[in-house]
C-alpha cells in the first residue's frame, strides 16, 4: 500500500470549497434501474498498487458468497506512473444502500481521489463519478445518504472534511473542515448518525468527538486520551453504548462507554491486553454481545464476549488464522455472519474473502472456502443488509 504524506497546501486552499469532479469510465454503461440492492451484499475494496478495484459479492441464503461484478477504479503499468484510482483503502456504503464511496491512498500527489459507485437492485455496481481532492482520504464514511466524511492525512494538522454528494451533477462539495491532529486515519459514526469519532494516533494520541448538525457542520464536543496506546480502527457497538479501538503494536484493545450525548468515558477495565499479536481491526456483532478482533502480526481473528454493563472483554477461545503476518485485511459483520479478507497469496496461494456464521458462544462456522474478489489485495469490507 502506498500512502501519500506530502502536503499540498497551495492547492488545498484553491480547492477548499469544491472538489473537482472527474468522469472516469463509460457512464453510458451504467444500468438504468439503479438503487439499493434487494438482497444481502458485501463490497470489497481491492487495495492494489497497480490496479485498484471494488468487488460486489452476493451473500447467499446459506452464507456462501458469489461474485457479482468488479469495477476497476484505476490501473497503471508501474509505480512511476500516477494512478489516482489505484489503492482504494477504505469503502463505505450509504444508510439506504444506494451508493458506495472509497478513498484512495495512491501517492498521486498533489491530489488524491474519492470514487463514488452506484448499487443496482441485483447488487451490481457501476462507477458514478470520481472526485479529485487535496490530501489523502485515508478513511471515508457516509454520515447520511448525502453527507460523506473523509480524513485528510497529508497536511499537518490533519483534517476531517464533510462533503455533500449530489448525484444529479454529480458533485462533491465541501461543507465543513476541522483540524484533527497529526495522524488521523480512522472514522466511526454513532448509530444515531449524530456523532462522529476521529482517531489521532500521532503525538497527541486521543479520540475526538464531533456533533453532526443536519447541514453537516461539525462541533467538537469532547476529546478522550488513549494514553500511551494507539487508538487505530474505531468501532461502536450496534446499540451505540460502547466504542472500541484497536491498539496495534501497543498490544491492547481500548474500550469506552458512550454517553447519550455522544461523549466518551474510559471503561474501568481498559486497556484490555491483547490475546493475538497487534490488534488492527475491531467490529461488533449485530446484537452487541461479541467483539471480533483482527490482528496484524499473527493474522488471526478472535472473538470476545462483551460484558453488557462494564464493557469488559473475555476471550471465547475461538479464532481463525488467515495466514502470514499482515495478510488479514478487514473484519465486518452482517446479521449473524462475519467476513474476513485475506489480502495476499503469500504462503498459502489464497487471496479473497471468507464467510462465517458467528455463533452465540463466539465460535465460527465456515461457509465454504475463500472466495476470490478477482481484485488485487482485497482489504476493506462494506456490508449491505437490504432485504
Amino acid at each position: 500500500m502506498l500512502c501519500s504524506r506530502r502536503a499540498a497546501r497551495a492547492l488545498a486552499g484553491t480547492l477548499a470549497r469544491v472538489a473537482v469532479a472527474v468522469a472516469l469510465g463509460d457512464l453510458a454503461a451504467v444500468p438504468v434501474a439503479l438503487g439499493q440492492a434487494s438482497s444481502r451484499t458485501i463490497f470489497i475494496a481491492n487495495n492494489g498498487n497497480l490496479e485498484g478495484s471494488i468487488s460486489a459479492l452476493a451473500v447467499n441464503p446459506d452464507g456462501t458468497l458469489t461474485l457479482i461484478n468488479r469495477v476497476i477504479t484505476g490501473s497503471r503499468p508501474n509505480l512511476q506512473v500516477p494512478c489516482a484510482g489505484c489503492n482504494p483503502y477504505e469503502v463505505s456504503i450509504t444508510p439506504n444502500g444506494k451508493y458506495l464511496a472509497t478513498g484512495h491512498a495512491s501517492s498521486n500527489d498533489p491530489l488524491e481521489q474519492i470514487t463514488v459507485l452506484e448499487v443496482a437492485p441485483d447488487g451490481r455496481i457501476a462507477q458514478r463519478a470520481a472526485f479529485s481532492v487535496p490530501g489523502t482520504p485515508m478513511d471515508v464514511l457516509w454520515l447520511s445518504n448525502d453527507l460523506l466524511a473523509a480524513t485528510r492525512t497529508d497536511p499537518s494538522p490533519n483534517k476531517v472534511v464533510v462533503y455533500r454528494f449530489d448525484p444529479q451533477g454529480p458533485t462533491l462539495t465541501e461543507v465543513d473542515l476541522k483540524d484533527v491532529g497529526t495522524f488521523s486515519t480512522y472514522l466511526a459514526v454513532h448509530p444515531s448518525r449524530k456523532y462522529l469519532y476521529v482517531n489521532d494516533s500521532g503525538a497527541a494520541r486521543l479520540i475526538r468527538v464531533f456533533q453532526i448538525a443536519d447541514d453537516g457542520k461539525l462541533t467538537l464536543i469532547g476529546t478522550e486520551p488513549t494514553g500511551s496506546y494507539y487508538g487505530l480502527e474505531l468501532t461502536l457497538t450496534f446499540d451505540g453504548t460502547k466504542l472500541y479501538a484497536a491498539g496495534g503494536i501497543t498490544q491492547v484493545e481500548l474500550g469506552y462507554h458512550v454517553a447519550p450525548d455522544g461523549t466518551l468515558t474510559p471503561m474501568a477495565g481498559s486497556p484490555f491486553g491483547a490475546v493475538g499479536e497487534s490488534p488492527s481491526n475491531v467490529f461488533g456483532s449485530r446484537d452487541s454481545r461479541i467483539l471480533l478482533v483482527g490482528h496484524g502480526t499473527d493474522a488471526t481473528v478472535r472473538s470476545f464476549f462483551i460484558e453488557p454493563n462494564t464493557g469488559d472483554l473475555t476471550y471465547t477461545g475461538n479464532m481463525f488464522d488467515v495466514g502470514l503476518q499482515g495478510t488479514l485485511g478487514d473484519v465486518a459483520t452482517l446479521d449473524d455472519l462475519f467476513f474476513v479478507t485475506d489480502n495476499s497469496t503469500a504462503g498459502d496461494g489464497k487471496m479473497g474473502v471468507y464467510s462465517f456464521t458467528l455463533n452465540p458462544d463466539g465460535s465460527f462456522t465456515p461457509h465454504g472456502d475463500i472466495v476470490k474478489t478477482e481484485g488485487v489485495a482485497p482489504r476493506t469490507i462494506a456490508a449491505n443488509s437490504a432485504t
